[in-house]
């Protein structure tokens, strides 16, 4: 049962990650197809974020949240 909640959280954790990843390229996307000026528009690396709050809601809280979900799987995994 163990082995089985360990890999349903593995994959719970891999699909965030996922979603993860298209939220971050979905919303940054959103603002390069919004923004009013005619140059081109980057997506910016996570590191590169200028705005606190962007940081924040695109970084670090979707990343405790999937670390969070392997953590559980690692600890479920090695319990006995």
């Amino acid at each position: 049962m163990r082995k089985a909640m360990a890999i349903a959280l593995k994959l719970a954790g891999f699909l965030g990650f996922l979603a993860w990843i298209a939220g971050y390229l979905w919303i940054t996307g959103l603002a390069c197809a919004f923004k009013t000026s005619q140059s081109d528009c980057d997506i910016p690396l996570p590191w590169q974020l200028r705005n606190q709050e962007d940081f924040m809601l695109l970084v670090l809280i979707p990343g405790c949240i999937v670390a969070g979900l392997f953590l559980v799987a690692w600890k479920v995994g090695r319990s006995k």
